[in-house]
């Protein structure tokens, strides 16, 4: 006999159906037999064979439905939980893609703000270049200016040459009218001298040897004058030759140095068209001449004063315009480089300001004190050094700026180019894990 086991029996408090019923109960036996074949079960009866109803049949197919029916609530309950941890994966998925198209928008803000402060760095890089232009032109000016100076200074020492040579004709020619001098009356009761002594008798010894100490000291006068000025045209002219080297040393480019040549041939002819003019108005008296140097020199000092001025505003004017730019784009550029460059431009500032109060002492003591020619050859010489020993440092700064902003420019580059590549690598990531979404789903 075959029994259930006691875990598996259940009491069910459902009421009983009432569907079978002892007028119908043979038709609803046939239906029931029907399902269990159905079912896969044996038959417990069969409708024409008279047999009997066998219940342990009976009882079997019993503990197989039920069987059955368990197995179709375990089923519907793992597919229930599938149900649920497909939902769960879902809501997963789709938290994965808002935080990526979260983090897609983030690296499309930081590639437009870097290629912001790429835009500006290339504005700054062409003011850069703009300023070291205009310094090219500076530099070409005062090249023109040295050599309209060299000019003067070989006009100068012509004109000397020609004095000196005329000098020795006067004095010969002085000379031999002395010795052709014909007889003269002398005068008799001449007057005594101030300090009561008695004078010495005039006689052809005492007159030639008078005459012959007089030219022997004008000659002596005249040679060490010479070579004074043999000794300072020589220096001038290897200041000249050394400055000229360094000023071509300097101008790197071959189209620059022949503009340059042609402006210092213009410059030395229009210089010596007005040195000529000058000089043959001034061959009568050095005082006139000295006048005309004195005059020309302050001149020149007023024109480089307005020229240096004229610089300091246009500095003053690109630090105002980088400030308004920094100020304007304060988000972009960090706020340590912000400060730095805003120390430098006051440093340069300052630099400017010490060297314009400078220039104008030196202009005012120049103008309140007269000057010789050698004195105003020196200052004009301090002048051109002074302005030779700026433009060195100019230079070294604007080439030094131009190789930190190369480094920039090629580091900016470099974090562009990797954060596109970042970019792209985000994006095929993006991709392939909507691509695996979709298959899933």
């Amino acid at each position: 006999m075959f029994s259930f086991p006691r875990s598996d029996v259940k009491c069910s408090t459902e009421p009983c159906s009432n569907l079978c019923r002892i007028k119908n109960g043979f038709s609803h036996v046939s239906l029931s037999l029907q399902e269990l074949s159905s079912f896969g079960l044996p038959p417990v009866w069969t409708a024409g064979g008279g047999s009997e109803l066998n219940i342990v049949a009976v009882l079997n197919c019993m503990y197989d439905l039920i069987q059955l029916h368990r197995r179709g609530l375990r089923t519907l309950e793992n597919m229930e939980v599938e149900q649920l941890k497909s939902n769960s994966n879902v809501d997963f998925l789709q938290l994965s893609t808002t935080r990526l198209k979260e983090q897609l928008e983030i690296s499309k803000r930081e590639n437009t703000g870097l290629l912001e402060r790429e835009r500006q760095l290339q504005l700054k890089v062409k003011s850069l270049q703009n300023c070291l232009k205009n310094e090219k032109e500076e530099v070409q000016k005062l090249q023109n200016v040295i050599a309209s100076r060299a000019s003067q200074y070989n006009h100068e020492m012509k004109r000397k040459e020609r004095e000196f040579n005329k000098l020795k004709e006067r004095l010969n020619q002085l000379l031999v009218d002395k010795k052709e001098k014909k007889q003269a009356i002398d005068v008799l009761n001449n007057i005594g001298r101030a300090d009561g002594k008695r004078s010495l008798w005039k006689t052809e010894k005492t007159e030639a040897k008078h005459e012959g100490e007089m030219y022997k000291t004008l000659l002596s006068d005249y040679d060490t004058r010479q070579r004074e000025l043999q000794l300072e045209n020589a220096e001038l002219r290897k200041v000249l030759q050394q400055m000229k080297k360094d000023m071509v040393s300097i101008l790197s480019s071959r189209k620059q140095a022949a503009k340059g040549d042609k402006h210092e041939h213009g410059g030395t002819q229009a210089a010596s068209e007005e040195e000529d003019e000058v000089f043959d108005s001034s061959k009568d008296s050095v005082e006139l001449y000295c006048v005309h140097a004195r005059e020309k020199l302050t001149n020149s000092i007023r024109l480089q004063w307005r020229r240096l001025k004229s610089h300091v505003e246009r500095l003053d004017s690109q630090v105002s315009s980088a400030q308004t730019s920094e100020s304007k784009t304060a988000d972009a550029v960090p706020r340590e480089t912000h400060e730095e460059e805003m120390d430098r431009l006051k440093l340069e500032i300052q630099q400017c300001k010490d060297f314009i109060q400078a220039q104008q002492q030196l202009l005012q003591q120049q103008l309140s004190s007269p000057c010789d020619e050698e004195t105003a050859s020196l200052l004009s010489d301090c002048y051109m050094l002074q302005e030779k020993e700026r433009l060195g440092d100019e230079w070294k700064t604007l080439e030094e700026q131009r190789k930190i902003f190369e480094r920039e420019r090629r580091n900016f580059t470099e974090a562009a180019i990797r954060l596109s590549h970042e970019v792209l690598k985000r994006d095929l990531v993006l991709k392939h894990d909507l691509r695996k979404n979709d298959r899933l789903f």
